[in-house]
């Protein structure tokens, strides 16, 4: 009986040691290495360019209704954003401190170039 909880508690032991470990190599950091290299496609699934466009619409819509003053050509113009810009592994998007998606228009890109840059926080489905 001594001789099997012994055993039980070394494999306890070794069982603890092996989680530190693991929770020693920087488990926390490791979603956001894999967040800065990975693609659209990785963050947000297999219909990334679809899911990515609407969202942006929707808050490019929203944007206009609040800020008269700016104008988004895709919704002006009743075209896809696709017309104006590329969503594929082209596009340019960083990962915020809440671990969402933030894709990023140069100026111009899809409004008046005086408004600047223009951002896009999408969550992650």
């Amino acid at each position: 009986m001594k001789r099997l909880m012994r055993k039980r508690l070394l494999s306890l032991t070794a069982l603890l040691a092996l989680l530190l470990t693991l929770a020693g190599c920087g488990g926390a950091a490791q979603p956001d290495t894999a967040d800065e290299s990975a693609t659209l496609e990785e963050l947000c699934g297999e219909d990334y360019q679809d899911y990515i466009s609407k969202t942006i619409e929707m808050q490019m819509g929203n944007r206009m209704d609040k800020t008269p003053d700016v104008r988004y050509f895709p919704i002006t113009e009743d075209a896809p954003l696709t017309d104006y810009v590329a969503i594929d592994e082209t596009t340019s998007f960083f990962i915020n401190e809440e671990g969402h998606i933030v894709i990023v228009f140069p100026a111009g890109a899809v409004t008046d170039e005086a408004h600047g840059e223009q951002t896009f926080r999408i969550p992650r489905p």
